[in-house]
């Protein structure tokens, strides 16, 4: 996943309506407290008004993998996964880090997708590995076709800051789609969209589809992605209810930002395959766009796509 920080600072002094001063007022690193007194060392989170030297980025701070936040002075430590992230403990509060929370994570999942008349294989394992089986795939959420075990965490662990994990091998059986495997230890909001995002691949080829354009089918899926976000923070659906109110803000502010992160996005396959999708969509309704694309293997015509796999 990419980074929330917002583009460098250009290579002149930013205007004072952003909040820099040129004078003998300069801006406080939220990481170290110092004052960040030349503009061009300047680096911020935009979404969280979080300020900070740019040394941070390469001096070895802690910083959240689920929101991208550094540890500051003071702040109580990051737990570290054991597999080089860490999390905040905002973050860490929503995680996923046990097949347990992912099984309701997938009823909720299972519910968005039906109030969408979209049905996918409830046989399909949806299994949670660690950031090194990912690591080798280049990926955060995968969906296979191939019948090899895998390692997959069924328990996990805290010894002070640290989790540690238990993992098992499974072996998967022979179907079109053999499984759904998610990086553990993300916060519930965002592997939400991860396996929403999958789940539609998942869909995509039990509809036959499994050798699409790619602009078009990861454009779909991340309009499923998106689709999640909006979905799971809309309060009219109370997926939200068992949170404390600090965990309710903290989510919301996580799913604005990994929306703008998706509508923003400057690659040719999933950004601009989100954005055709997304207009296929807006113009046609997802019901159609799916049907098009089960039965022509394309968008609908008012919106092309040359890329192929």
């Amino acid at each position: 996943m990419g980074n929330t920080c917002s583009p460098r600072v250009p290579n002149k002094p930013p205007p004072r309506f952003l909040g820099y001063n040129s004078g003998p007022n300069f801006e406080i690193c939220h990481v170290c407290n110092r004052n960040i007194e030349r503009w061009d060392n300047l680096r911020q989170l935009t979404f969280w008004g979080f300020k900070f030297c740019k040394m941070h980025e390469v001096d070895g701070t802690p910083r959240c993998s689920g929101c991208y936040r550094f540890q500051t002075e003071g702040q109580m430590e990051y737990v570290n996964l054991g597999d080089g992230r860490k999390l905040c403990l905002d973050c860490y509060s929503i995680a996923i880090l046990d097949p347990s929370k992912c099984n309701r994570l997938i009823e909720k999942m299972r519910e968005f997708y039906k109030e969408l008349n979209l049905e996918v294989d409830k046989d399909i394992p949806i299994l949670l590995v660690d950031k090194d089986y990912m690591d080798k795939r280049g990926a955060i959420g995968l969906t296979t076709f191939d019948h090899r075990k895998v390692w997959t965490i069924t328990n996990w662990s805290r010894n002070g800051n640290n989790i540690q994990v238990q993992k098992a091998k499974k072996a998967l059986t022979k179907a079109k789609v053999s499984s759904i495997l998610l990086l553990f230890g993300m916060p519930d909001v965002i592997m939400g969209a991860i396996l929403a995002h999958e789940m539609m691949h998942a869909w995509l080829i039990l509809k036959g589809c499994k050798k699409l354009d790619r602009k078009v089918c990861e454009g779909i899926c991340e309009v499923m992605a998106h689709l999640w976000l909006e979905w799971f923070c809309d309060e009219g659906k109370n997926n939200l209810d068992s949170y404390t109110t600090e965990q309710a803000e903290f989510t919301k502010i996580l799913k604005i930002i990994h929306a703008y992160k998706m509508t923003t996005r400057v690659d040719k396959i999933y950004g601009d395959g989100f954005r055709e999708a997304q207009r296929a969509v807006s113009t046609s309704n997802l019901h159609k766009t799916l049907q098009h694309i089960v039965r022509h293997k394309t968008l609908p015509p008012q919106i092309h796509s040359n890329s192929t796999c």
